[in-house]
């Protein structure tokens, strides 16, 4: 959480800082909505088993976003586990640090990664959730080499994104809509050094037609296993 204070100008309005209040009074609720919304298509339960965490799990939400798996994986792992959540930007950090303080989330560290490495310390995690966001990852290849030496041996990378319309186009085609296709995943993750368990090419389906896909996958045990 930021420690800058909200500064007020001697000669502003009582009726303008009424407002501003009630505005930023209003931000909590509206996220709360839009959570219920994704609690209706998202399959949470569904995502947390992928994970095979509980109780004392230590998983990473990279590219957390607004916080909105953060907060469930804090809710899986209780008091005894540890949620880190990753992001590259001030203010989705800044929003990140926001919501654990205003949900008083003690289990939630906020980390600033970089787009080559979600600095992780290596071999800490039990789990490791990516949702939409690795069709973002420009450096991807990197990213999984970061995350593949964050994982204890045996744990898990689940990995959500979006279903592109052409899953034959270039991998270029498919990020610059914001999305990329299962297969491609599949293989970059293996190539990774990562042994896929299970993947559904049709996770969710929302309203909008905006379609998810899962992949689950696990850093080996050992090698070939």
């Amino acid at each position: 959480m930021s420690n800058r204070c909200l500064r007020i100008a001697p000669h502003r309005s009582l009726r303008s800082l009424t407002l501003l209040l009630l505005a930023a009074s209003l931000v909590p609720v509206e996220a709360r909505a839009q959570s219920g919304d994704r609690d209706a298509w998202q399959r949470v339960p569904e995502v947390m088993a992928g994970l095979a965490i509980g109780t004392g799990s230590r998983v990473a939400d990279v590219g957390a976003g607004s916080g909105y798996f953060t907060t469930h994986l804090a809710g899986e792992v209780g008091a005894d586990g540890s949620v880190f959540a990753v992001e590259i930007s001030e203010r989705e950090l800044s929003r990140l640090r926001r919501l654990a303080e205003d949900e008083s989330l003690e289990n939630i560290e906020v980390v600033r990664g970089e787009v080559d490495d979600p600095s992780l310390p290596e071999l800490s995690m039990d789990a490791v959730l990516v949702v939409d966001a690795y069709h973002e990852m420009t450096e991807h290849a990197a990213m999984l080499d970061a995350i593949y030496r964050a994982l204890k041996p045996g744990g898990r990378l689940v990995i959500l994104d979006f279903v592109p319309a052409d899953g034959s186009a270039s991998r270029d085609q498919q990020t610059a809509s914001h999305r990329i296709s299962i297969d491609l995943v599949d293989l970059e993750v293996q190539a990774a050094g990562f042994k896929v368990l299970d993947r559904d090419p049709q996770f969710t389906r929302t309203g909008g037609g905006r379609g998810q896909w899962m992949l689950v996958a696990r850093r080996p045990v050992r090698a070939g296993s």
